[in-house]
């Protein structure tokens, strides 16, 4: 809050001087000419007011009038009078008046900086401690309020709940009390009268109705009005006498009184149970920035960490066996357990429930509906999800366009629903769920849909496409029109919605975190909005595909790497069949598609590579390329390290990474390398992916390929691999006849999959007489494994799905049809079963 300092004189040119000499000070300076208007602002906001100077002769009153006007109200404010001369029957006046100080004409900067800090301290600490006092109030009571609301809106669908009703008296009756404490009489003397209307309808004496849901309503608003204004430590500029006449008896309307019900076991209750649980509980507020800073802390820590096991990694090797290197790993295990632990609390700290942020939504449907004569029922689904603060304030600003949007557009009133076959009652229907690293959001309302004609038609007519152009346009491209700014097809613009302005803030404030919205909707039937919200973390951990081109490292997110390609052993016929140029660019002949191919040294560094081996398949939102590379290494787990924001403007990485011995690897964008070259899409598919089902229908699944010793490729599905690894066959060890690697945070068992699987080699010495063991580290029920393979070949994608029938054997599920061959799949699940159940991985005696 930032305390005033009021100078008052009816020259102008003064106040222009008190201007000039207090300007270095932290308080604001606020200036007036006429005293009377003077009067009226400390009045209303003396809560702020540190200090008032006045000149002492003007024209309308004396500075001895206005000080007595102040008195006694503001009396604890310090006022200077400014004066040319005193006697000492001034002075006298001034004791009676309690003016602090008389300033000599002409003052100088000092004087007025001087007075302030004699007579001024005194006053900012009361200020400053009603302040803390009325913040701590409003921050502990303002939950109570949510509370209430929501209580109200159980009431108006069980007007005989009494423990809402206890509840509801509970809280306004704590209110009561802790206001009077703080000194907030005019909160405490309009709850009290709330109360006692509370209270009649808790004992009986007054029946919950419609009329009387309004008034509890109304009387909830007045009450939030309240704490905006001291929020704002302003005067609250209520008439408490005329506002309770709201709660008189004369307001409602005459009928029978009905005894409460006396016992409610619904899932309201419970509800209010937890409330009342939470409520005991000890709390303390803590920043968003704070928390942030701590999550980058614990990300610095994740880098030296991993920095620790590579370089213990490399000590394992120079001194296999030597016990304090053992001693060390250990360590740096158990340092790894408490910093995900401690991630993960930090996480946790900035979530919010969605319950809170669904609960205004019920009011404002309540009320929207009421004023659009509409019966619309919300029903909530989801609402115990927790959430990010940041997810939690695009929601709060959201929801409520959306909502809104569907009560008034969407959804009919009863005599078109009737008309058109459907229950008289609407429904719009709010859902939220998590799903991997997104969290969806889902507005659905049942009402008369949107109409791709009539879309069409207002966007020619304003101008926004040509005839030609939506002609050519999907469904799914015409709905996303109402998201351009201006774009409404309300026939008049109301006080809920029309104005063509909020559903383009809904899509900005999604993508603004890298979220997206999709439309779904068939006319006559509803619209369904999704929101696709990727769950914020201050610290970015990813897996990552290590290329090189030109000797320098990059790392791709593996989540958008699609297909691995290798044209190194292509004939000159096939490979001239596979590249096309086309216009100056190159395109590549895979899968019956033609994919956009760009050369990442050319992109990065405008050298054009020679020779095309390397092909790395990209996929993401809105783009789908191949970047020529130079190498192709394994998956790594790195912390992203996001620019500065004078390196922002850079699109082409995301940030960087620490790899190695303090090696840096930039971290590509490849959304931003394909905006720049221009070759990005409009999938429309993607609308038609996410509706109908939770999942994405029709999306490729990603195999590793890889070779055993038999001469033979197999795969398993990439979601189950962790990490790619080689290891020095002479840092496997034996547990018996187990073959293991100490790896991590504990011990990875090695599996031969030919020997387990019955599919090849009968030994493991043939892997282990090579200096260098390739192994496929795979995590099945949270523990890992390593598969030794022979090479590790391709990552591939396909929409085929694997064909069961063609297994001859447990330990394959099946064969798919993938990088135009079929290519057996591995069932992992039954290898990591039965790794101890045959001579699988036994090191064979000699």
């Amino acid at each position: 809050m930032q305390l005033e300092i009021v100078c008052i004189d009816d020259n102008e040119d003064i106040l222009e001087v008190y201007e000039g000499f207090l300007a270095s000070r932290e308080e604001k300076l606020v200036t007036f000419t006429d005293p009377e208007e003077a009067i009226d602002y400390l009045y209303l906001n003396q809560k702020r007011v540190l200090m008032v100077f006045s000149d002492f002769k003007m024209p309308k009153m004396t500075g001895y009038e206005l000080r007595s006007r102040m008195l006694p109200q503001l009396s604890d404010i310090p006022f200077a009078l400014i004066t040319g001369h005193m006697n000492r029957d001034m002075a006298i006046k001034a004791m009676e008046c309690q003016i602090c100080k008389f300033v000599d004409k002409p003052f100088k900067p000092e004087d007025l900086n001087e007075i302030i800090d004699n007579f001024a301290q005194t006053r900012k600490k009361m200020i400053m401690e009603e302040f803390e006092m009325i913040s701590s109030f409003v921050e502990e009571s303002t939950p109570m309020l949510e509370e209430i609301e929501s209580l109200i809106l159980v009431l108006e669908d069980e007007p005989g709940d009494i423990s809402a009703l206890n509840t509801y008296f509970r809280l306004l009756h704590t209110i009561k009390g802790t206001a009077a404490c703080v000194g907030l009489t005019k909160v405490s003397d309009y709850t009290h009268k709330y109360e006692d209307l509370v209270n009649d309808l808790k004992n009986g004496i007054r029946a919950v109705n419609d009329t009387v849901i309004d008034v509890l309503l109304r009387g909830l608003d007045t009450l939030k009005n309240m704490y905006s204004s001291y929020q704002e430590f302003g005067k609250i500029d209520i008439d408490v006498a005329e506002a309770v006449k709201i709660f008189n008896l004369e307001h409602f309307e005459k009928e029978n009184v009905t005894k409460v019900k006396n016992d409610v076991e619904t899932e309201k209750k419970v509800k209010v149970a937890k409330n009342e649980e939470g409520a005991k509980q000890d709390k303390v507020s803590v920043g968003i920035n704070t928390l942030d800073r701590s999550m980058e802390l614990s990300g610095e820590l994740t880098v030296l960490r991993n920095t620790l096991f590579k370089s213990t990694e490399s000590l394992e090797q120079k001194f296999f066996g030597d016990r304090d290197v053992e001693g060390v790993r250990e360590n740096l295990e158990d340092l790894s357990k408490v910093m995900s632990l401690l991630q993960g609390q930090i996480t946790e700290m900035r979530k919010v429930s969605v319950e809170v942020i669904y609960r205004p939504m019920k009011r404002i449907v309540r009320d929207a509906s009421k004023s659009l004569g509409k019966d619309i029922e919300l029903i909530l689904k989801g609402d115990d999800l927790r959430v990010d603060t940041i997810i939690a304030k695009i929601l709060n600003n959201t929801l409520v366009h959306l909502v809104r949007n569907g009560v008034d557009h969407g959804v009919e009133n009863a005599q078109e629903r009737k008309a058109a076959g459907k229950p008289e009652q609407g429904t719009v229907i709010l859902n939220s769920y998590q799903d991997g690293e997104n969290i969806f959001v889902e507005i659905k309302d049942d009402g008369k849909g949107l109409d791709p004609e009539k879309l069409r038609n207002k966007a020619i007519q304003k101008g926004l496409y040509t005839e030609e152009q939506v002609s050519k346009m999907s469904d799914y491209k015409i709905f996303t029109m109402i998201f351009e700014s201006g774009f409404s097809t309300a026939e008049k613009v109301t006080d809920i919605s029309g104005r063509g302005v909020g559903m383009d803030m809904v899509r900005s404030s999604v993508e603004e975190i890298g979220g997206k919205i999709l439309i779904d909707s068939k006319l006559g039937e509803g619209t369904k909005f999704l929101m696709i919200l990727p769950v914020p973390r201050s610290v970015l951990i990813i897996n990552s595909l290590m290329i090189t081109s030109k000797n320098k490292r990059f790392a791709l997110p593996l989540d958008e790497v699609a297909e691995v390609i290798s044209l190194a052993s292509t004939d000159e016929k096939d490979y001239h069949s596979k590249i096309h140029k086309i216009e100056g660019g190159k395109v590549l002949k895979h899968h019956n598609e033609l994919i956009p191919i760009l050369s990442l040294s050319n992109v990065l560094m405008k050298v054009e590579d020679e020779v095309i081996e390397k092909i790395v398949i990209v996929k993401g939102e809105g783009f789908k390329f191949g970047l020529i590379v130079d190498e192709i290494y394994d998956i790594e787990e790195i912390v992203v390290k996001k620019f500065s924001d004078q390196l922002k403007p850079i699109e082409h990485y995301l940030g960087a990474t620490l790899i190695g011995d303090d090696e840096i690897a930039l971290i590509l964008n490849l959304k931003g390398i394909a905006k720049n070259n221009n070759i990005m899409n409009d999938f429309d598919e993607n609308y038609e992916n996410y509706f109908g089902s939770n999942q994405v229908a029709g999306e490729e699944d990603e195999y590793m390929i890889f070779s055993l010793l038999n001469g033979q490729q197999y795969a398993i599905p990439l979601d189950s691999v962790h990490r790619l690894e080689e290891f020095k066959s002479k840092s496997v060890e034996y547990s018996g006849s187990l073959s293991l690697m100490r790896y991590r945070e504990g011990v990875l068992p090695l599996i031969n999959p030919e020997i387990i699987g019955g599919i090849g080699s009968n030994t493991t010495d043939i892997y282990l007489e090579k200096d260098i063991l390739n192994v496929i580290v795979v995590r099945f029920e949270n523990k890992l494994f390593g598969l030794m393979v022979r090479n590790i070949d391709d990552i591939g994608a396909t929409l085929n799905k694997v064909e069961e029938f063609t297994n001859d054997h447990k330990s394959i599920l099946g064969t798919i049809f993938i990088n135009n061959k079929n290519i057996a799949v591995l069932s992992g699940d039954y290898l990591v079963k039965n790794f101890k159940k045959r001579p699988g991985i036994l090191k064979d005696a000699a």
